[in-house]
């Protein structure tokens, strides 16, 4: 059953339940006169009203039960409707209780509301918490931030953004709940903005109005966003000052101090989400450059290998895009494609420049280097999802391949893509020019479309076409310092 449908039916019951009890209620005050104890029986079905249905709920039921237990009640037990006195005095002790019942409603109903806001704020907290040790991704974070900021606190938008020490400018790093055309209004320089001076000092900011308040910059672009209220916090670590986050309310509001706190929470998470990302993007290029240097230093026995890894990664990273391959995913493709060749580590010279294969052991010696590479790779523990495209990347479509001879969608997807690169460089940058001059990049996608079907797959085949027909691959040779 559908979360609606649960929570109607839930409704329709608890409504059942309330006046099942509120009769029984009334029975035992009848029986028992209004002067009994019976009477503060009244408050469960009041208080559980104020907890399900809120304000109206509250009300509602407080007047019932104020008029269930009115001046045609006896006051003593057994009286009967006989002594019921009905006199100003009754009428005036059944306005009391009226008052009574009344605050007690309101006043159950504005404790849940605030428990229930209380628990969606740390339920909130929690997700945003959960995302952030789950995702290293800034973008991800960082927007999942704003848009739970906007929810939990009923504003109207709001951003993050992030301040570039060089220009002094706030640049936008997520935003929800308005169009780009807002965010995109124009630069938000700190030396324009009075109000971001006074928060990157380490001081909340609110505006009641930001289209007359003057330490505001864009206050035209905020009227016509029917922007009203600001809430500003700053967005910091120990060591300094990343930028500020804000939230707009439509309408004219006083932020109150808990409202600060939470939005400073929610920049708190972004602080965090922010100096995890910066340390895993440190680490991964450490990483990265270990491995480049490595490729490099195989490479470099041959001056026709040298780069080779190096432009079949941009190659890669090119077509994983143009096939809609994620951020994350193309990351570790890149660690693939730089070590796709390092089982050569293992082999002589004269093994690594064998075309023809015309030497059987040589070629068959060759035939290793998946194997090796694989067999290298397999101790390192974060580079264990790409040692298919180490181990598989010399195997064909038809499956004539090595190591395994592997087939059609049997060859793992990644591997795929860095066989057409591969072979692709091979054939504009031979391993031996002497009795191989190379074919110009226009002839070796041809003989590439020529091999869809056989050697590569036919889908990844058209992407490839695709990339190279966009514009010339990036030659690292020509960018090398």
């Amino acid at each position: 059953m559908p979360a609606i449908k649960r929570r109607q039916a839930g409704k329709v019951i608890s409504i059942i339940v309330l006046t099942l009890v509120m009769a029984a209620i009334t029975w035992i005050v009848y029986l028992t006169g209004t002067k009994s104890f019976a009477v503060h029986f009244y408050y469960l079905p009041i208080l559980w009203a104020a907890f399900v249905f809120g304000d109206y709920g509250a009300i509602i039921v407080s007047l019932v039960a104020a008029l269930a237990c009115g001046w045609w009640m006896p006051a003593e037990p057994g009286a009967g409707l006989s002594a019921a006195d009905p006199t100003l005095r009754n009428l005036g002790d059944m306005i009391l209780r009226m008052l009574i019942f009344y605050v007690v409603g309101i006043a159950a109903s504005r404790l849940s509301s605030e428990l229930k806001r209380r628990i969606v704020e740390a339920q909130t907290l929690y997700e945003v918490a959960r995302s952030i040790t789950s995702s290293l991704r800034i973008r991800q974070v960082l927007a999942l931030i704003t848009d739970h900021a906007m929810r939990v606190m009923d504003a109207k938008a709001c951003n993050i953004r992030l301040l570039d020490e060089e220009t002094g400018e706030l640049k936008l790093a997520a935003s929800a709940g308005l169009n780009e055309d807002y965010w995109e209004k124009g630069p938000v320089l700190v030396p324009g903005s009075a109000v971001d001076r006074d928060v990157l000092n380490g001081q909340p900011e609110q505006i009641y109005n930001v289209g007359s308040d003057p330490r505001f910059q864009y206050p035209e672009a905020a009227r016509q966003a029917g922007l009203t209220s600001l809430l500003t916090v700053p967005l910091h670590t120990k060591d300094k000052t990343l930028g500020v986050v804000r939230i707009y309310s439509k309408a004219p509001r006083r932020f109150q101090a808990r409202e600060v706190d939470l939005l400073t929470a929610f920049a708190h998470q972004a602080s965090a989400a922010i100096e995890n990302a910066e340390l895993y993007e440190d680490i991964q290029r450490n990483y990265y450059e270990t491995v480049r240097t490595l490729t490099r230093a195989i490479e470099a026995k041959d001056s026709q290998t040298y780069s080779h890894s190096e432009r079949v990664t941009n190659l890669v990273d090119r077509l994983a895009t143009e096939v809609g391959m994620s951020e994350e995913q193309r990351e570790l493709l890149r660690f693939g494609s730089i070590l796709h060749d390092v089982g050569k580590i293992g082999l002589d010279l004269s093994d690594i420049t064998v075309n023809n294969g015309q030497d059987v052991t040589e070629q068959a010696f060759y035939r290793m280097h998946p194997l090796i590479g694989q067999s290298i790779l397999a101790p390192v523990t974060f580079l264990k999802p790409v040692l298919a495209v180490v181990t598989h990347h010399h195997e064909r479509w038809d499956g004539t391949g090595f190591p395994e001879g592997l087939e059609s969608d049997a060859i793992p997807y990644q591997a795929r893509l860095v066989a057409i690169c591969d072979t692709y460089d091979r054939l504009i940058h031979p391993l031996d020019p002497a009795t191989d001059p190379g074919r110009s990049p226009q002839e070796a996608l041809h003989e590439i479309l020529a091999r869809a079907g056989s050697q590569f797959d036919p889908e990844l085949v058209a992407a490839f076409r695709r990339i190279v027909i966009q514009g010339s691959p990036e030659d690292p040779e020509s960018s090398d310092g």
